[in-house]
């Protein structure tokens, strides 16, 4: 009887262990939340500053500014225009600057293209000039009335005669300036100037022609 009684007991105690066994097994575990992390956007990019007037669209520009070096060959130019710096390549630009090119030296630089901060690969330089306080871009219109090696004269429809320098300016390649028909040496074409004008220290000027064309 107590045989009988003692395996019974160790029946129980063993389904009881399984019982136990079975419920930890199966007992389900919930993930931790996942916090998504905050989207990092990268910060704007501030456009680098322009040395051109808004809206500036004009076939030619002007900057005047402080030379800062030259290099020994003339080949490079770097200038300061208020806290910018800009390097200008001078390989085939016309210099006409009353004093020698080096560092302190004001100068008015025309020029086709954009400047954009200290980036000048834009821009193509046509003339260095003495700096000039009000330098503007001027046009004028008329008929060629004497041409020399170096300079030609033009006369407007008022009778007035203005002349000009030729310094490799754009359009003088190509004829535009006509054959002479007398022994004045002017030709007669009619013909559009672009150009700009520099007064020297002891009050002369000098017209430079920038661009010119027919006018027909």
């Amino acid at each position: 009887m107590k045989r009988t009684l003692i395996v019974i007991m160790a029946l129980c105690a063993a389904l009881a262990f399984t019982a136990c066994g079975k419920s930890s097994s199966n007992t389900e575990t919930t993930p931790a939340p996942t916090t998504a992390e905050p989207e990092t956007k990268e910060p704007a990019t501030t456009p680098a500053a322009t040395l051109e007037a808004p809206g500036n669209t004009a076939e030619f520009k002007i900057l005047t500014c402080s030379v800062e070096s030259v290099s020994d060959t003339l080949e490079d130019m770097t200038v300061k225009n208020g806290d910018t710096e800009v390097k200008f390549n001078l390989n085939g630009v016309v210099i006409e600057t009353t004093y020698e090119l080096k560092e302190g030296t004001s100068v008015s630089i025309v020029y086709k293209g954009e400047i954009s901060g200290d980036d000048a690969a834009n821009a193509k330089i046509v003339l260095v000039l003495d700096a000039q306080e009000n330098m503007e871009v001027k046009t004028m219109t008329g008929s060629v009335t004497d041409q020399a090696m170096s300079s030609f004269t033009i006369r407007d429809d008022k009778g007035e005669e203005t002349g000009f320098l030729k310094d490799n300016c754009e359009g003088l390649n190509t004829g535009v300036l006509g054959q002479a028909t007398d022994d004045s040496n002017g030709s007669g074409a009619m013909v559009k100037v672009t150009y700009v004008t520099v007064t020297y220290d002891a009050g002369s000027e000098s017209n430079f022609p920038l661009k010119v064309e027919s006018a027909k």
